[in-house]
């Protein structure tokens, strides 16, 4: 049995898969709305691990966790840049003209 190491997500390797840098806003806009899409194929992956299981189909346990793991720190990584984004308009909105 051949073990693999995990690949945990998280917002800058999402970046350096897609060899992408930020400059403009409209980048900004463009890879938020790739790592919506990325986070939601976490997702269905999970989704679809799990169907198999319930299935009957034989799907290592490991396997499973991994992707359930994998689709909850990529729901949290979304949450925390959620956080982040909603801190720094309020952080915006607070400052005198």
């Amino acid at each position: 049995m051949e073990i693999e190491g995990v690949n945990l997500p998280s917002f800058e390797n999402f970046l350096r898969e897609r060899g992408k840098r930020i400059e403009s806003a409209e980048d900004f806009a463009r890879t938020l709305q790739e790592f919506l899409e990325w986070v939601n194929a976490q997702q269905e992956k999970a989704k679809e691990v799990r169907e198999a299981v319930l299935r009957g189909e034989d799907v290592p346990l490991h396997r499973m966790v991994i992707e359930f793991e994998k689709a909850g720190v990529a729901l949290n990584l979304l949450v925390e840049i959620r956080n982040k984004l909603l801190e720094g308009y309020q952080e915006l909105m607070r400052m005198q003209v």
